[in-house]
């Protein structure tokens, strides 16, 4: 059969977690090896994001950017069944929580939450109303609809009237194949950078409500007062408005490290470096950078909320995301006892074994097939 990839969506660098996801997935399919074809339908900026042609996959570049919602979502729903009559596509999988209306062959979407509905205010009136609108009907027009936790699965069933049976779970997988480090860091040499040389943890840092950045500022910093911890808190991002004198007075004295923007090597040897790492965040359709973590040998402090104790199972500490003295009290557990952190890491290989990208393409395709059947 030939599957259509609705990537109609994909800004390369830009879309977080769904460009993760689609070459993850794309990854296991080519790993596992089907007897479907597969047509990737790209828009402007995503031309070349595919890589090297394989056989089993073709791409079609469709004349629209997607930096234009407006007209992106305009051109998916109006425009993009021409090409999937074209192209002779039997199932057509949406990767990026909106699907087309009125297509001529059963759709899969893939909805990783809804975030859209727990923190809309945050987005413009425009953008909130046109993704309210436009997941709601992929939710209920697709034949089936994908998630990435059963937190968020909850959540979809929730919010839309529609059968259990129709929203299933494929978890995500971690990259495991990290680049290799970049010349100079492991001395911490470079300008600006020398406080590598000391022990450190790390979070990443995100404007969001959700991610928790200023209960962990707080939490770090009643426990470094009390409990004199030796690390660093270092926050892999932007900095934003210190929400109080006391959380400016650690950044003052460098015990609180922003980094800005990291290139990608130079991230992975900051993160390599790391003692631990703790995330704080309170909503996440599944919590990626848990499993990324684990995957470069990090024990990892983190929130008992939404998805994470699905996705970290055993291998965490874990803490009340409302509660500062509780995420100090766990971040001082783990900054002061080594054997706690190799147990971690033990108990984080462990865990990663239950996630693959190769997993998430067979599962994936036996949904495909599934439904195909009934068609």
């Amino acid at each position: 059969m030939r599957i259509g990839l609705n990537l109609l969506y994909m800004i390369p660098r830009h879309v977080g977690g769904t460009e993760t996801y689609a070459r993850g997935l794309l990854a296991g399919l080519r790993q596992i090896g089907t007897n479907h074809e597969f047509v990737l339908f790209l828009n402007g900026e995503s031309a070349d994001w595919k890589p090297a042609a394989d056989s089993g996959f073709t791409s079609v570049v469709c004349p629209v950017n997607a930096v234009s919602r407006g007209k992106r979502f305009v051109y998916e729903h109006l425009s993009l069944r021409r090409e999937i009559r074209k192209q002779r596509i039997d199932l057509l999988h949406s990767l990026g929580y909106t699907s087309p209306l009125f297509m001529p062959c059963p759709t899969i979407v893939s909805v990783h939450d809804l975030n859209f509905l727990a923190f809309g205010s945050l987005m413009t009136f425009a953008r909130r109303t046109m993704l309210r609108l436009a997941v709601k009907e992929a939710v209920l027009r697709s034949n089936r609809v994908i998630t990435i936790s059963e937190f968020s699965r909850r959540e979809i069933l929730k919010a839309y009237k529609v059968p259990p049976e129709k929203v299933v779970v494929t978890y995500l997988a971690a990259d495991t194949k990290s680049p290799e480090p970049s010349a100079g860091l492991d001395s911490g040499s470079r300008i600006g950078m020398e406080w590598m040389r000391q022990p450190y943890m790390i979070a990443f840092s995100a404007t969001y409500p959700n991610k928790n950045i200023p209960r962990l500022l707080e939490a770090y910093g009643l426990a470094k007062k009390r409990h004199a911890i030796p690390q660093r808190l270092v926050l892999i991002g932007h900095p934003f408005p210190m929400a109080a004198e006391n959380q400016s007075e650690l950044v003052k004295q460098r015990d609180v490290i922003w980094t800005g923007y990291l290139e990608e090597r130079t991230m992975s040897e900051v993160v390599r470096k790391a003692e631990f790492m703790v995330f704080p965040s309170y909503y996440e359709g599944f919590g990626l950078p848990v499993l990324e973590g684990m995957a470069v040998g990090l024990p990892v402090v983190c929130s008992r909320a939404a998805s994470l104790p699905e996705v970290a199972g055993d291998a965490a500490v874990y803490f009340d995301p409302f509660s500062i003295d509780d995420m100090a009290e766990k971040i001082v557990a783990v900054a002061n006892d080594p054997s706690l952190r190799n147990e971690l890491r033990r108990k984080g290989t462990e865990n990663l074994k239950r996630f693959s990208w190769e997993k998430v393409a067979r599962e994936t395709v036996a949904i495909y097939d599934e439904q195909l059947l009934k068609n």
